[in-house]
């Protein structure tokens, strides 16, 4: 089935951090298109899917809903439990996460071991979701001890795959090294008019630009980047780097604090969002005395206060 991807610049899935709210703002920003967290698969099988993992709106349509898991079987029918109740644009597999509790498991990268064993689970999910009409994707990595992006290229083609999405770094790197993007450009070469998105060590507006023509990719995801400076969306729409201020991060995270509220528990938003916060005071004049009032804010009111504060007392 295919999928049109053209020159998109898209924010990646990032577990903790781009739930429906961070998506919504991104979108607004300029993302093209967004991706859900992980989501488990076998568990949405067996018990249905989580409302805080699996809850998004039309505004951040084109989305990817993302599982991952263990085998064929579960993976396509969790895949279709969250596709013919939502409707998304594709549903992704995740090949890629190198987290050591979901590589214990034996899922995600662990599979980048068998290229014919995550052949199998597109080819099954696939299977599942052709009479929904919904499209699968991957995201994968270059391989796990070694690369072996050849070979797992040719059986997620083979498989059915709409989409690749290449994370150019070993499963046992996690995030260390560089992401090597002219693997993008290899991968690009080996699936011909099926899209392929490049995603790793993308920090600025300008090298958004520079990964389109040094690969020929039809995407470009932005993940730790955006989740410190989601502007980058609207400087690479604009072609212009962008000047934003404390009030400004501070507007952004209580309106998406607000939108949290729409399918979190509110003290449980509250406190997710910390690190976030952290992350959006980076390179913030006094930025050590601000995340000390935030991690020491203790319940939902004093944390919206506090921010509050901040505004006013910093922003000057």
């Amino acid at each position: 089935m295919s999928l049109k991807i053209d020159r998109e610049v898209i924010l990646a899935p990032m577990a903790g951090y781009t739930h429906s709210a961070f998506r919504l703002l991104c979108r607004e920003l300029g993302a093209d298109r967004t991706y859900s967290e992980l989501m488990n698969a076998t568990g949405i099988a067996r018990r249905g899917e989580e409302k805080e993992l699996s809850f998004f709106t039309d505004s951040e349509r084109p989305i990817h809903l993302q599982v991952y898991g263990q085998n064929p079987e579960e993976i396509a029918q969790g895949a279709y439990v969250l596709a013919s109740k939502y409707r998304p644009e594709a549903i992704d597999i995740n090949f890629g996460c190198s987290v050591k509790k979901v590589l214990k498991a034996k899922a995600a990268g662990y599979l980048l071991q068998y290229p014919e064993e995550m052949g199998r689970i597109v080819e099954e999910t696939v299977k599942a979701l052709k009479p929904l009409g919904i499209p699968v994707t991957a995201k994968i990595r270059l391989g796990f001890y070694e690369d072996t992006l050849e070979e797992i290229a040719e059986n997620l083609l083979k498989a059915g795959v709409s989409a690749i999405a290449l994370h150019p770094r070993l499963a046992v790197q996690g995030f260390s090294g560089s992401a090597d993007w002219s693997r993008v450009k290899a991968l690009k070469e080996i699936a011909g008019s099926v899209p392929v998105i490049g995603s790793g060590d993308v920090r600025s507006w300008r090298q958004i630009d520079e990964k389109f023509e040094q690969t020929g990719c039809n995407g470009v995801m932005v993940g730790r980047a955006a989740v410190s400076n989601p502007w980058i969306f609207k400087e690479y729409k604009e072609r212009r780097d962008i000047e934003v201020s404390l009030a400004e991060r501070v507007d952004f995270i209580l309106r998406e604090l607000e939108l949290m509220w729409g399918y979190f528990p509110k003290e449980k938003a509250c406190k997710a969002i910390k690190a976030q916060i952290s992350q959006l005071f980076k390179g913030v004049r006094g930025k050590a005395k601000l995340n000390d009032a935030i991690m020491r804010s203790k319940s939902c009111e004093e944390l919206v206060s506090n921010l509050l504060r901040i505004k006013e007392e910093f922003s000057g």
